[in-house]
């Protein structure tokens, strides 16, 4: 038999003494329930103020006192043994800001009431509150319940106060919520209370202990527990540092080589838990490195199946909180991994089900809440890569269901997509046009959701949906030139020009192979590539028979002609298209190849007729200027930046500068590549008039004005040719 425990001895030792409960109750000050409750064991952590009283009543010598502890032995003075609590991660990393924010609000003896640590699952909550409790020793009496988040019922508030009143009091907890609550205020008048609840599920298991007093109560939760006023520590992924910290703290320097490290770093995205079992798997097993689960793990469909160490698993973690949802939050949270953008709204997500985007937004937010899901601003969501991992697996266990959503969403997609693109297109020249449409909210929409829509259109072309394709390669060439700096356009039209070819149609095929040379003199600069499709798109225009398309094909031939320098072979095909386009009921393609032509005869030196080409151009434009229409008030900048040039050419620099003002004027905010431009020329003919600190401003605001990350080729070219004008003004006046 084992020794005996506590009860049995205290019992021998108070039966040796001559005592009985009441007796032993009057000399030691404890209950006589309290002594009761320890000798038939129902309190078997009494605190250790209740066990010195005990040693007193009862007169026991040193060698007494040392047989009725030894039971207790490992237990903290709070009455909690080791075992009960979370164990202290010995080689706990990162989260240095946090650790220091929590210790601080533990250390205070005027604490907050409640503090909320909140995150997705595996992000390392419990850990930090243990780091934080364990670095606070003296703080207060520690208490920690762990409310059981992993698929049982939830704990009741009457429970949750029994739980804590068991390790501070000898007592047996009572039985109602009103009495127990009582006595906890009781016991946090006399000393400062440490409370941790783990995996709290909902704010009713928090406030029964908010009693005032001196106790802190600090919640982890993967719901975010919104309805408490609390200070609040949201966790996040580990920064790449601390992530590649905790990976080489863990794996042998034998295991690893840098570049495996950085590779598992970025397939874990930054999350502890998945970090942690991705080391201990590698650290447990000497004969295999981190080079090898990298390539195991580089397959996203075994990535989850693979992170387990023992009995601990990143997708056991991540069920917890799926396991929790009703069905249509559940199948909220799987429809997200259909979605190809990193970020999305309530909107894309409702299209995939095929649902009201008001009630797919509620849903969100309780995935939200949960942690399962990242808010991210302007109503916006993302799913970390770990968690879409998850949920991707769930959305596979229904094929027919994920086709389904794929398939809506898709279709919503690309209908969208033509919606919002024709807000751009000249009424009649496009298969769909929306002359009253806000553009504004249309170019917002087109430019914030083209990670979604871009995957959908070239799976549309690898599907054979080519019609799909083409039509929407017609309406969004009228946008491209408002948004040049994507970077895709040339990969745009590549898709449709397969697309047109399936269809045997020589006029999209004429079209698009204009939309090509277009891309590839804006895009890649490659003058060669953009005279080799124009070329396509005269011929295929000439099988067409379509005078307005050969009008067209000219016209990107004289542009690639002029950029490889032959004016000749440019002057001829541009005075085509414009003899073309003057037969055209519509003017505004003629000011186009009007304008073209202004160019041709600027680089043949005939700068007089440029200027008359190229005031025809802007009066035309401007005479039907729309202030709204943002493509007009593009074509209207560009062409007053090429008149004042030819302006500057044939002497008239105060008449360009004039013509330049007026551009300016009618440039909206910032005005991107529209003021990028005017503005370049601006400074070139300041720089002429000897104005040189001016144009300096004027090439500052320029380069301010071009996007600042992805650029096409021809606004690399724009940027370069200002930084080298900035380089000439010297940056001082004269």
């Amino acid at each position: 038999m084992g020794e005996p425990g506590l009860a049995a001895r205290l019992r021998t030792l108070r039966v040796a003494a001559g005592l009985t409960l009441e007796a032993l109750a009057e000399r030691s000050g404890v209950s006589v329930r309290g002594i009761s409750d320890i000798e038939r064991g129902k309190s078997r952590h009494p605190q250790a103020r209740t066990v010195e009283a005990l040693v007193t009543g009862l007169g026991l010598d040193a060698a007494d006192r040392q047989w009725l502890r030894a039971p207790l032995v490992g237990v903290g003075d709070d009455g909690t043994g080791a075992a009960s609590r979370p164990p202290r991660v010995l080689d706990f990393t990162g989260r240095a800001a946090e650790l220091v924010r929590l210790a601080g609000l533990l250390d205070e003896q005027a604490g907050p009431a409640v503090v909320v640590v909140s995150g997705p699952p595996g992000i390392g909550k419990t850990s930090l509150v243990t780091e934080a409790l364990d670095r606070t020793v003296g703080a207060g009496r520690r208490v920690f319940v762990d409310l059981a988040g992993d698929g049982r019922p939830a704990v009741t508030t009457l429970e949750v106060l029994q739980r804590v009143l068991r390790q501070c009091d000898a007592d047996d907890p009572p039985g109602t919520v009103t009495a127990a609550r009582a006595r906890w205020a009781e016991l946090c008048t006399s000393e400062r209370m440490l409370v941790h609840l783990d995996n709290v599920s909902g704010e009713d298991q928090v406030r029964p202990l908010l009693v005032g007093g001196r106790s802190t109560i600090v919640a982890t939760s993967r719901r975010t527990l919104a309805g408490l006023d609390a200070e609040r520590i949201v966790l996040g992924v580990l920064p790449s540092g601390d992530g590649r910290r905790l990976l080489e703290r863990v794996i042998p320097p034998r295991q690893r080589d840098a570049g495996s490290v950085d590779r598992l770093l970025a397939l874990c995205d930054g999350f502890p838990l998945a970090l942690r079992v991705a080391a201990n798997r590698i650290a447990s097993r000497p004969a295999t490195s981190a080079a090898d689960l990298v390539t195991r793990l580089g397959s996203p469909d075994r990535r989850l199946a693979l992170l387990v160490a023992g009995d601990v698993s990143v997708a056991a973690a991540i069920a917890v909180s799926y396991d929790d949802l009703d069905p249509e939050t559940a199948q909220a949270f799987r429809a997200t991994a259909a979605l190809d953008g990193v970020t999305f709204s309530a909107e894309i997500v409702a299209a995939a089900l095929g649902a009201d985007p008001d009630e797919t937004e509620s849903h969100l937010e309780q995935l939200v809440d949960l942690g399962l899901v990242e808010p991210r601003g302007a109503d916006r969501y993302r799913l970390h890569d770990i968690i879409r991992l998850f949920a991707l697996g769930r959305l596979h266990e229904d094929p027919a269901a994920e086709h389904a959503a794929r398939d809506r969403l898709a279709r919503w997609l690309l209908d969208r997509l033509l919606q919002m693109g024709s807000a751009f297109v000249v009424p009649g020249r496009a298969p769909v046009s929306q002359p009253d449409a806000d553009q504004e909210a249309a170019r917002a929409w087109i430019v914030t959701e083209v990670d979604h829509w871009w995957p959908a259109f070239r799976r549309a072309g690898a599907a054979g949906r080519s019609e799909t394709v083409v039509t929407l390669t017609s309406v969004l060439q009228w946008f491209a030139n408002l948004w040049p700096d994507w970077g895709r356009w040339y990969e745009f039209n590549l898709v449709a020009e397969r697309a047109a070819a399936a269809t045997g149609d020589a006029a999209s095929s004429s079209q698009i192979a204009g939309h090509l040379a277009w891309a590839a003199h804006v895009e890649h600069a490659d003058n060669a590539l953009a005279a080799g499709h124009a070329a396509d798109a005269l011929a295929a225009a000439e099988r067409s028979g379509k005078r307005d398309l050969v009008a067209w094909g000219h016209y990107h031939v004289a542009w690639a002609a002029l950029e490889q320098g032959a004016v000749t072979a440019a002057e001829r095909h541009a005075l085509a298209a414009v003899a073309g386009f003057e037969d055209d009921g519509d003017p505004v393609f003629l000011h186009q190849a009007r304008g073209l032509l202004g160019l041709v005869l600027r680089a043949q030196g005939r700068h007089d007729e440029s200027v008359v080409a190229l005031r025809a151009t802007v009066d035309g434009i401007v005479a039907g200027l729309d202030p709204v229409d943002e493509r007009v008030r593009y074509a209207q900048a560009l062409a007053r930046a090429e008149l004042a040039a030819s302006l500057l050419e044939s002497g008239a620099e105060g008449e360009a500068l004039e013509v330049l003002d007026a551009g300016l004027r009618d440039v909206r905010g910032d005005g991107g590549t529209s003021l990028g431009l005017l503005l370049r020329t601006r400074a070139t003919v300041l720089r002429a008039l000897g104005r040189r600190a001016e144009a300096l401003v004027d090439v500052d605001r320029a380069l301010q004005a071009l996007p600042a990350r992805v650029r096409p080729a021809r606004l690399d070219s724009l940027q370069r040719e200002l930084a080298a004008l900035r380089d000439s003004l010297g940056g001082t006046d004269v």
